[in-house]
């Protein structure tokens, strides 16, 4: 109960941010459900102000206290009256749903972006120009993600492959040199098969990074470098929706940084790449 034993310690916040504090825990059920917008207006502060009350308490931002808070106010309050809070229910209107989808992939970004850490992304960004392949592992829902990053990363000459099979992720592991980048991808950051793919790729000196959710996990410790993206628990909470507009956030930012010193470069790559798939105002184009 660390968090809740944390917010009733007064004498560590400012006025603003006991005002916060009181609300939170005078109306743990409607903090599931709100913003930090939200909050904001109902304490009369600001979206800044509750950010940096949850960096005070220690966590990456407002998701990750919704999070601990609710998970802490449930283990002491009589099970009937747990809080169980969905983004999306059966009465949601179509007109909330287009609010609120659009307000968690804001928090999920602005999250991840408060997270970030302009030089060490920069340092990955520098590896990535550096390497002579980039290589993501991932599975499921977050290979569509590599897929993605691998097109882009194309785009700017950075070589690049998704592995999603355990036997090609090993294979390729095995296979590569420490010319190469690893990405892993993976929002639990215990999934054993991705864990098996860190141990052989640590073991040949690889350079590895990781998005995932927390730093205290065995794929975390075997990789280079952490990079934290927004995330919540539950499936039914857009847990996987919001990972997902967070890692493709970071990885934007990675493929602008790497336009940003080829520009030249890339831009008469591209124009010669045109000429072989057609323009878009070409009737002989092949797309």
């Amino acid at each position: 109960m660390k968090l809740l034993k944390a917010l009733h310690e007064n004498e560590r916040f400012s006025s603003t941010e006991q005002n916060i504090v009181q609300y939170m825990l005078a109306h743990p059920a409607e903090i599931a459900a709100m913003t930090t917008r939200e909050l904001a207006e109902k304490t009369y502060t600001s979206p800044a102000a509750v950010f940096r009350l949850c960096q005070k308490l220690g966590l990456k931002g407002y998701n990750e206290f919704k999070i601990k808070f609710t998970s802490e106010i449930n283990r002491v309050t009589p099970r009937k009256d747990r809080i169980i809070h969905r983004p999306v229910t059966d009465k949601s209107q179509p007109a909330d749903i287009v609010r609120i989808m659009a307000e968690l992939q804001v928090e999920a970004i602005e999250e991840t972006k408060n997270e970030m850490d302009l030089e060490q992304v920069t340092r990955i960004a520098q590896w990535m120009m550096d390497a002579s392949a980039v290589d993501f592992y991932a599975y499921d829902q977050n290979y569509q993600l590599a897929q993605t990053s691998v097109y882009n990363l194309l785009q700017v000459k950075c070589n690049a492959v998704a592995h999603n099979a355990m036997n090609s992720q090993i294979a390729a592991a095995l296979n590569c040199d420490k010319s190469h980048l690893a990405i892993i991808i993976s929002r639990s950051g215990v999934n054993k098969r991705l864990i098996r793919a860190a141990r052989v790729l640590k073991d040949r000196g690889i350079r590895t990074v990781l998005f995932s959710v927390s730093r205290d996990t065995t794929l975390a410790h075997l990789c280079d470098e952490f990079l934290y993206v927004a995330n919540t628990v539950d499936y039914l909470d857009f847990g996987g929706s919001i990972f997902s507009v967070g890692v493709r956030y970071y990885m934007d930012v990675l493929f602008g940084i790497i336009l940003s010193r080829n520009f030249k470069e890339t831009e008469t790559f591209y124009n010669n790449f045109e000429n072989y798939i057609g323009h878009i105002d070409e009737n002989n184009r092949i797309w």
